[in-house]
């Protein structure tokens, strides 16, 4: 048995080493933190290396190979725990202990990691749910409930589905040859014996050697390497946090001075001196170590050619109903995919390299199957590896250009699946849904506004517009219009709440009579305001664009009976609210810092209105306009021209919007001079019952007030002697 604490010996950076490595990181030389990196990428890189030599020794040794195997599972399964957001350090292994084992392990799957991938078949799916020596079962599935887990196991064999198969030569082989690769040369290792080994534990059958390697080190990665870039995201995000909360201490201390707040401070430069350190100990070790990141990237590679043969390999569309044998799956298997792709996407040169195009495919397959993948964050997580990868917008070339522009699959499907997973988020079951929607949206909007530009996307979304005018393309609308409305209502509300506190504190004397506290928390409420602001303005300002840059081409679906009257109030709204009354209590001081563009918002706007009314053939846009008696004036039109003519707006954009108004105008004209001339309707079209129940509460109106009036001008007086009431006019 193997010594438990032989992958101990190198936690993540002691805190000794990296007081000494990064201490005072920030006034440091850059040259000397380049040489503590590379000092600690050496001796990691020694210590992955003499680990995997000594645990492959043992695999190799028949006699320690399965108590291996058996400490292995043993060390997964008692820290299953910390695939948890809290870990508690006193009952889980260190950090330091899985990123290693997690070297490791990549390490011994390197024979069987070729580019051609082959020997996948060796992987055994039903290990997943017979293997008794990893507890993969209770793990929450890519589809499959566990109560459809649990069925559809206890309908199977596992007496025959327990691995039949023992080590085999080949197994042998791959040992020998992972022996071969990770040794330094010179003397020649004793080879593994060439028959089959005895069965271990009383003749209990083994799967394939390649199986439980892969297995153990899904397992291995996620609760190491996954798990370290999770802890390194919070921690980057917890030093953010205190350096905002820093600076408005600060900026609170310059104006009411207090020893307090000084100890407050001091707190907080500790607490982040400490948590950068740390921060520079998770760089050295993990994201400048682009050996590990590539071996990472190799395995989750096979990982889902794998996962896609389960299905019947990489082609579209996918069967109605998906086979349990992937439903089944742990659904970390994909997740802890697409969180490498997404860290490794940040990483200069990290991709560079790999084959990047199965991910592609997988991606495309599967962000818009919840038949296949039900978690719908895993499936938008699918589009943030997208958007790592979209080429930016300057022009620049990138290598990841080619799986946009140039990929079957993606010239196919991409715009299409993105449109359905739009629809989809809508949805997500979660309490948060309302506010998740937005961020996973303005992913999918960055990459549909990037693909728009390319003429085959362009095309191909075109052609779904026209297919699909009812079905998702009509709910794409709706929602990119319910999010337009709400989001930018909500930013021009919250900038008046902001501009109420800007003026609080630019009353110096006013301000500085209030108590410290009070300041405080107008103070941080002001900060909290403008971030709101800031997010939600940008995604606005996404939304309204992609609505103008459609709407150019594509302008069926706005006017379709259930649409045109929802757009035309949408569009009459955000006019009202950039030139009209209101406009002048949205100025503020730097509208640039909360992406609050009015000039830009309305160039759109009115080219929104302009692209419509180019295609409405049968002239039904400028009623719709004119039917919005929420916030529909003909005086809008004629402003927002005048405002146009002095930003310098293409003049026969002006002519058009202002012809589009006169119409509105005269819509509105004709419509109420076709009410007038209707007049009251005919007795003998109107409904009896309806008619009935409208007299009878008219009726029943008139009575309680009568009452109420009568009530107020008598009095209530008892006779004893009677026994009865008698009413008397109120004097009082």
């Amino acid at each position: 048995m193997p010594n438990k604490d032989f992958l101990l010996i190198y936690h993540l950076l002691p805190e000794k080493t990296s007081q000494q490595c990064f201490s005072e990181a920030s006034t440091r030389r850059p040259a000397d933190l380049l040489s503590s990196f590379t000092t600690i990428k050496t001796v990691m890189r020694g210590l992955y290396k003499d680990l995997g030599d000594v645990l492959l020794a043992l695999l190799k040794n028949t006699d320690t190979r399965e108590n291996v195997l058996e400490y292995l599972a043993e060390v997964i399964n008692r820290n299953s725990s910390r695939a948890h957001i809290q870990v508690e350090p006193l009952s889980c292994a260190s950090s330091g202990m899985f990123v290693n084992l997690s070297a490791v392990m990549l390490r011994l799957c390197d024979p069987f990691l070729d580019a051609n991938l082959t020997k996948r078949d060796k992987i055994d799916p039903k290990y997943v749910f017979y293997s008794s020596r990893l507890d993969l079962r209770s793990l929450t599935a890519l589809h499959a409930s566990s109560e459809e887990v649990s069925e559809w196991i206890n309908k199977g064999n596992p007496a025959k589905a327990d691995g039949s198969k023992h080590f085999s030569d080949g197994e042998n082989q791959l040992l020998q040859s992972q022996e071969a690769t990770s040794s330094s040369g010179g003397a020649s290792e004793p080879s593994l014996p060439a028959g089959r080994p005895a069965s271990i534990g009383g003749g209990k059958s083994k799967y394939p050697f390649i199986c439980e390697c892969f297995f153990m080190t899904a397992r291995v990665l996620n609760l190491g390497l996954l798990k370290a870039f999770s802890d390194f995201k919070h921690l980057v995000q917890d030093i953010s946090r205190a350096e905002d909360t820093l600076a408005t201490l600060k900026a609170t201390q310059g104006q009411t001075p207090s020893s307090q707040l000084n100890l407050e401070i001091t707190r907080i430069e500790k607490e982040i001196e400490l948590s950068s350190q740390e921060k520079l100990c998770y760089e050295a070790q993990i994201l400048r170590d682009g050996d590990l990141i590539q071996h990472a990237l190799s395995f989750y590679r096979l990982m889902i050619v794998w996962l896609v043969d389960l299905v019947g390999g990489f082609k579209m569309p996918l069967p109605d109903t998906c086979p349990m044998e992937f439903a089944c799956m742990p659904e970390h298997f994909v997740e802890d995919a697409m969180e490498l792709l997404i860290f490794a996407s940040r990483i200069p040169k990290a991709l560079d390299g790999v084959l990047l195009d199965d991910f592609m495919n997988f991606i495309i397959m599967f962000m818009a199957s919840p038949k296949y993948i039900r978690n719908p964050y895993l499936r938008s997580k699918m589009v943030e590896v997208l958007n790592c990868w979209m080429p930016r917008r300057s022009g620049s070339s990138s290598a990841t250009a080619t799986l946009f522009e140039g990929h079957q699959m993606s010239l196919e499907y991409l715009v299409r699946n993105l449109l359905k997973l739009y629809v989809d988020i809508e949805f997500t079951g979660s309490h948060t849904q309302f506010y998740d929607k937005f961020n996973i949206r303005h992913n999918i909007a960055e990459l549909l506004e990037y693909l728009w530009q390319v003429p085959s996307h362009r095309n191909a979304w075109r052609q779904i517009a026209k297919e699909e005018e009812k079905g998702v393309y009509l709910n794409f609308l709706n929602f990119l219009i319910n999010d337009s409305i709400y989001l930018l209502d909500e930013s021009l509300n919250k900038i008046l709440e902001l501009k109420v506190i800007e003026a609080e504190m630019s009353n110096t004397a006013e301000w500085e009579r209030r108590p410290a506290q009070e300041r405080q928390e107008r103070t941080r409420l002001f900060h909290s305001q403008e971030n709101i602001i800031r997010i939600d303005m940008k995604l606005a300002n996404e939304d309204v664009s992609m609505l103008a840059f459609t709407s150019e081409q594509i302008v069926a679906p706005f006017l379709l009976p259930e649409m045109i009257e929802r757009v035309a109030s949408m569009l009459n709204y955000f006019l009202l609210q950039l030139v009209g009354p209101q406009r002048k209590s949205l100025t503020l001081k730097d509208p640039e810092k909360y992406e609050f563009r009015p000039k830009q918002l309305l160039k759109q706007i009115v080219c929104i209105y302009v692209h419509l009314a180019r295609g409405d053939t049968q002239n039904l846009f400028p009623a719709a306009i004119s039917s919005d008696g929420r916030s529909y004036n003909e005086q809008l039109f004629s402003a927002a021209a005048d405002v146009l003519w002095k930003i310098g707006e293409d003049g026969r954009i002006i002519q058009e919007f202002i012809e589009l108004g006169a119409k509105a105008k005269a819509a509105a004209s004709e419509a109420m001079d076709a009410e007038a001339a209707l007049g009251d309707i005919p007795d003998e079209f109107l409904d009896p019952i309806q008619v009935c129940f409208t007299c009878l509460l008219s009726s029943l109106v008139r009575t309680v007030l009568r009452t109420m009036v009568i009530v107020s001008f008598v009095a209530v007086h008892f006779d004893e002697g009677s026994g009865h009431f008698t009413f008397v006019k109120n004097h009082s």
